[in-house]
């Protein structure tokens, strides 16, 4: 057994899977089943049974993963600080509409490990794929085949300020917003299907500004000057967000990236945001 070994089975705990881990490491599935037999072997205790067409770890498994992870994580370190060229800093790419209420929770948590770019989710695909970003916190599925793994889903709503006449309704039709002074924010990823729906409702809102800066759109409702359609994870202290009774759209929020070299990384990142939602 070796550290090789040791980062194989973190990896199949990260993702859930033989073949999802082998997949993200780029090596083969009976390599990976080899080394998670020779750890079994090591520490003479069975870690995983069979679960369907995949595997379950035991709880044997789930301690193993406690203790093993910061040792991996401390002989990187190691690994990294003896090199003569130590390794740059992780270029992380987050959509701009998940910027506001995700960069300061990774900034805080990666620390100096993470270089934060923000953009639109086709741009940020755009530099993982030419490889100028590493790893992309962002809208899936992308349009390129880049590996990826989906986090959570964000249901869209309206949101209102504190003064607006919809405050206190749990729900509402989509026709409601028909003549309505409404805020677009051009960041949104669904804009276009966003607005097809209005469209298909017979919908024509009364949009009084357009902007592409997530924190102006929100000023301008929490103001009441408009109403705006956004996912749930947009909320913000003094807005009210409805749901609606008639139509049905969310987004899939996840991570991607194109190195092997990155897999483990983006895997680790996805899993901490997904503890944080």
């Amino acid at each position: 057994m070796n550290i090789q070994h040791l980062r194989y089975f973190l990896a199949v705990m990260d993702t859930g899977s033989i073949s999802h881990a082998a997949e993200t490491l780029g090596v083969t599935q009976p390599t990976l089943s080899v080394a998670l037999k020779r750890i079994e072997q090591e520490f003479a205790t069975r870690l995983f049974v069979p679960d369907g067409r995949g595997i379950m770890p035991l709880p044997e498994a789930k301690r193993l993963e406690q203790r093993v992870r910061p040792l991996v994580n401390a002989l990187m370190d190691i690994r990294r600080e003896l090199a003569s060229n130590p390794s740059p800093r992780t270029r992380l790419g987050i959509a701009q509409s998940l910027s506001e209420p995700w960069a300061s929770r990774l900034v805080s948590w990666c620390g100096s490990r993470v270089e934060i770019v923000e953009g639109l989710p086709d741009e940020l695909e755009k530099k993982v794929a030419e490889g100028s970003l590493d790893i992309a916190f962002t809208i899936l599925p992308t349009k390129r085949k880049l590996p990826q793994k989906a986090l959570f889903h964000d249901a869209y709503q309206l949101f209102v300020g504190p003064t607006h006449q919809f405050v206190g309704r749990p729900r509402m039709l989509i026709r409601e917003l028909d003549r309505q002074p409404f805020v677009m924010r051009l960041g949104c990823e669904f804009l276009g299907s966003g607005r097809k729906l209005l469209d298909e409702a017979r919908v024509r809102v009364a949009v009084v500004a357009r902007t592409r800066q997530e924190s102006t759109a929100a000023a301008l409702v929490a103001a009441g000057i408009g109403c705006t359609i956004a996912p749930d994870s947009w909320a913000r202290p003094g807005l009210h967000s409805i749901a609606f009774a008639d139509f049905s759209m969310e987004r899939t929020v996840g991570v991607a990236w194109k190195s092997v070299r990155y897999a483990s990384t983006a895997n680790t990142i996805g899993k901490h945001l997904g503890a944080m939602r």
